[in-house]
């Protein structure tokens, strides 16, 4: 590079763990796993579909997966993919090394951030949590975050919905109970685009779809897959095994069987329809001995979310990873650790979306608190991402030459124009001395961050769609609750 063209160059940090060796030998164990063993594909349809590319089906539901049909899937997948915000403005581009960050799915407690209580979701938390990630800065997408218990059970998904889309315009990574779910739920994103072909053309949701760890995929979730697919909604297929639960303790192992998971995935999905929208997630993750219960904590959970990353990027693919959450049941020492670190672990290894930002109990509680002060983190880390320039005005050789030895920059017009990009300035972190802590009521940053939810959840207002369409939504909504209300009575 010339001396007159690094003004452009920059050296982004990057964390790895495996060699391509490595890769290579989990890539070549997955495929032996699908072509000798084989997934369990509970859905004539699915099975019609791979046996006539190829696929041998043996013992009913289970499918042998030839390791050409994988190859020729990954050959299809697209490299980028692309979602927009509820307005139709391209937002997430997923690809090359941009990190994206937002909070998780489904929590059946919450912690109050009115009262502190751990209590029960109510849809109200689905509504707060979207509004909170529409103001915060640094979270890029939503989740619902909680589970609503005051609705009907077999709806819990369409109200979900409900409650994102009408509080935030941000783009929506979203669950479905079944077909009738997603159905609903395009129908909604159809209306909010006007039309369709407008949502088909700037999709502004993601589906979460898990398979059944070991080597299962339910009927549920290949109906979900399939229905996304043809409507060109992208997806994430996830499977979540347990190392020494459903999956081998050892962690070669379940990334053996885990990306095995993911790739009959994406064989399906890409037989379906060639090129579509498909992000890479899952992986092991640790089992306490002790309690066993899922660590999000644990080192071998740390590592796992780099190699998740590394072995998407190895097929091209964009990677879905964990970061901002803890095992720790309160805002403590624990909690602000284990946010903090895996983060950091999973922002440096280059995952293209962080989720589950703000989750406590080891996912089974949602903290507002906990989301606010990743925001701050994650303004930290990305500015560790971003590395720093060393063209010739950042260099400052003449600012040097003319402060001299014994000088200071505090008055000069290039630490003016500068310091701003150059320093990051947090909202909620403390950089004061004692006494000014002290002046300004010696507050702690959980104490800080409870009053900035409850300042957006009080004075905040997301953009809100027009009436007509609210009504619409709600109809959709409504329709969706009576007809699974008529299938179950």
């Amino acid at each position: 590079m010339g001396e007159n063209q690094d003004s452009t160059y920059w050296q982004r940090p990057v964390l790895t763990y495996l060699s391509r060796e490595q890769k290579e030998r989990i890539h070549q164990a997955s495929l032996k796993i699908l072509e000798k063993t084989g997934m369990e594909f509970n859905s004539p349809e699915a099975i019609e579909i791979l046996s006539g590319s190829g696929a041998r089906v043996i013992r009913g539901n289970r499918v042998q997966i030839p390791p050409s049909m994988v190859e020729l899937a990954l050959a299809k997948a697209p490299k980028r993919v692309v979602l927009s915000d509820r307005t139709g403005r391209k937002t997430l581009f997923l690809e090359g090394n941009h990190v994206y960050y937002g909070p998780g799915s489904e929590t059946p407690f919450t912690s109050d951030p009115y009262t502190g209580a751990r209590r029960s979701c109510l849809k109200e938390d689905v509504v707060r949590a979207a509004r909170v990630v529409d103001y915060l800065p640094n979270m890029d997408f939503v989740m619902s975050f909680a589970l609503a218990t005051d609705v009907p059970q077999r709806s819990e998904d369409i109200h979900h919905f409900e409650a994102m889309v009408l509080n935030t315009t941000k783009p929506i990574f979203f669950t479905s109970w079944d077909l009738d779910g997603i159905q609903g739920i395009n129908d909604i994103c159809s209306t909010v685009a006007g039309s369709g072909k407008a949502f088909r053309a700037n999709p502004f949701i993601c589906h979460y779809i898990e398979p059944i760890s070991p080597l299962k995929h339910p009927k549920e979730s290949i109906d979900k897959l399939l229905f996304s697919v043809d409507h060109r909604i992208p997806v994430m297929y996830v499977p979540a095994p347990s190392a020494g639960g459903t999956a081998p303790v050892t962690l070669a192992g379940g990334f053996a069987l885990s990306n095995a998971e993911v790739l009959s995935g994406l064989v399906l999905a890409q037989l379906r329809r060639k090129g579509a929208p498909f992000v890479y997630g899952g992986g092991p993750n640790a089992l306490d001995p002790r309690s066993a219960v899922f660590s999000y904590g644990a080192p071998e959970t740390l590592i796992s979310r780099i190699v998740r990353t590394e072995l998407a990027h190895f097929y091209g693919l964009p990677a879905f990873s964990t970061g901002g959450c803890t095992d720790a049941k309160t805002i403590d020492q624990q909690a602000a650790f284990e946010a903090g670190n895996s983060l950091m672990l999973s922002s440096l290894a280059g995952s293209d979306l962080v989720h589950d930002v703000g989750y406590i109990e080891s996912g089974f509680t949602s903290s507002l608190e906990l989301l606010t002060i990743c925001d701050e983190i994650v303004g930290t880390v990305k500015r560790v991402l971003r590395s720093f320039g060393v063209s010739e005005e950042e260099l400052a050789l003449d600012v040097i030459e003319a402060v001299g030895p014994g000088g200071n920059f505090l008055s000069v017009d290039h630490t003016l124009n500068h310091f701003k990009k150059e320093i990051w300035i947090s909202q909620m972190l403390d950089r004061q001395d004692y006494q000014g802590w002290q002046t300004e009521g010696g507050k702690t940053l959980k104490d800080k961050a409870g009053e900035k939810v409850r300042w957006i959840l009080e004075n905040h207002k997301p953009v809100s769609l027009p009436d007509s369409v609210q009504k619409q939504v709600r109809q959709i909504v409504k329709g969706v609750d009576e007809k699974r209300g008529k299938a179950a009575s």
